[in-house]
């Protein structure tokens, strides 16, 4: 019984690691795009499927399901994505005002 309680344990250990490992990786935006976002959240629910039936009996595992379906909601939100593609646009654009107002000639010397 030992045996199997220290497995379990060492099972949700590591459930609860790479669960904050990808919570870190999502707030420092380092995934690539939405694809590798959308992989992960496959991956997060497979883990969530091999954990579901261990959640009636124990209120850790319940608790590491719902962090893992909230990240996985965090992860396949596109607000961040959407984000980082319009800062670009932003910057482009500024870019554009900057070389239209340098090619004109100033309204106060003509």
């Amino acid at each position: 019984m030992s045996a199997d309680k220290n497995m379990y344990d060492t099972v949700l250990a590591y459930f609860e690691q790479e669960f904050a490992a990808v919570r870190e990786r999502l707030k420092e935006g380092r995934y690539a795009g939405l694809k590798e976002r959308v992989l992960v959240s496959l991956k997060i629910s497979d883990a969530l499927t091999l954990l579901a039936p261990y959640t009636r009996g124990d209120q850790r595992a319940r608790k590491l399901v719902k962090a893992g379906e909230a990240l996985r909601t965090e992860l396949l939100s596109v607000r961040d994505v959407i984000e980082k593609k319009r800062a670009p646009r932003k910057k482009r654009q500024d870019m554009l005002i900057c070389q239209v107002l340098r090619k004109r000639k100033p309204l106060l010397l003509v």
